[in-house]
């Protein structure tokens, strides 16, 4: 693994740590859901991304009400 990758995982991971201190846990497991099923050799499907983003526009919405 070169110096670049290192630098770019470093870089996602502090920016998915700054939302969770910002939104609350639940954004780390929408995050790691989405990395996991990007990680699969087909990638996701067109239903695992909408489930993505309703689980997103949920956890904005709760976000906001708080």
């Amino acid at each position: 693994m070169d110096a670049a990758a290192i630098s770019a995982i470093l870089g996602v991971a502090g920016t998915v740590f700054e939302l969770a201190e910002k939104y609350g846990p639940e954004i780390y497991e929408t995050v790691i859901s989405a990395i996991n099923q990007t990680k699969s050799g087909t990638g996701p499907t067109t239903a695992e991304l909408e489930a993505i983003f309703a689980k997103c526009k949920a956890d904005n919405e709760a976000i906001q009400s708080a």
